[in-house]
């Protein structure tokens, strides 16, 4: 059987506002079960020029509508860190002391708008540290999904076992696929997508925003009515690790490097 799980992340106003209700509607449609991944805060870094050039806009604040809208939908809800821009650009050189209070606030805050607390947590970029993934650990997180690879494990870092569940991406982001298409090479670069997922499971992270692009909207709309034709079972990251017994799992160690033709390293599961 061939398992796709699709991970949503919506860490812009753009992709929040306008391709969050695009995908919720058309995954209502063909009843897909999907992860969506809210970035919490600002979409902006935080930092004093930011601010400056008016850039510190509010995400899920701006229309908290939406994350609602979600969660009633009945679709996997989880957390896309705290300013994710600012995750991405400085997560090293981030107190240890700010990092947990920016996760804990996140979850908060996520809290307050959906009356529920967060299946999963997905760090913005594949950014991961040491201190990232202890605090995602006393969170109790059901799982994350901060990496590339394989197949789903528990990290190891720096000698550090961890306990929470990973399931990694397993394909390259759909933003990425898609970089500079147009409407025809996107539908077929999709069916070249379509074409190649293998059994088992997938997971396909995709950033909210994709769907905006006029020449992009029509050839998703058709790849997801496709899989669906295709009898591509349509699973949410939350209930991959209801399946999974992650005390089960052999440890994978977490490395950092450049996949898929990505600008910056990310965070990789080793089985070398």
């Amino acid at each position: 059987m061939r398992i796709l799980s699709l991970k949503v992340y919506a860490d812009t106003l753009d992709g929040y506002r306008e391709g969050t209700p695009r995908l919720l509607d058309i995954f209502s449609e063909f009843s897909i079960d999907a992860s969506f991944f809210f970035g919490m805060g600002s979409e902006s870094t935080g930092s004093a020029f930011s601010k400056f050039m008016g850039e510190g806009r509010e995400i899920v604040a701006s229309a908290p509508g939406i994350i609602r809208d979600a969660s009633k939908r009945g679709q996997d809800c989880g957390i896309y860190g705290w300013n994710p821009m600012e995750w991405r650009l400085r997560l090293e050189k981030m107190k240890d002391t700010t990092l947990e209070s920016d996760i804990k606030r996140a979850i908060e805050y996520f809290a307050r708008r959906t009356g529920c607390r967060p299946n999963g947590f997905a760090a913005p970029g594949c950014r991961v540290n040491y201190m990232s993934l202890r605090v995602q650990d006393d969170m109790r997180f059901k799982y994350c999904s901060d990496t590339f690879g394989f197949y789903p494990y528990v990290p190891r870092l720096s000698w550090k076992v961890f306990t929470t569940l990973q399931i990694p991406a397993t394909l390259p982001p759909a933003e990425v696929v898609l970089k500079k298409s147009t409407e025809s090479s996107a539908r077929l670069l999709l069916t070249e997508l379509r074409g190649s997922l293998p059994d088992g499971l997938s997971v396909l992270p995709m950033n909210a925003a994709v769907v905006n692009a006029q020449e992009l909207y029509a050839p998703l709309y058709e790849f997801f009515m496709r899989l669906r034709e295709d009898g591509i079972k349509f699973m949410s990251l939350n209930s991959v690790a209801r399946n999974i017994d992650a005390e089960s799992l052999a440890p994978c160690d977490v490395v950092f490097q450049k996949i898929f033709g990505m600008s910056n390293e990310v965070a990789v599961q080793s089985v070398g």
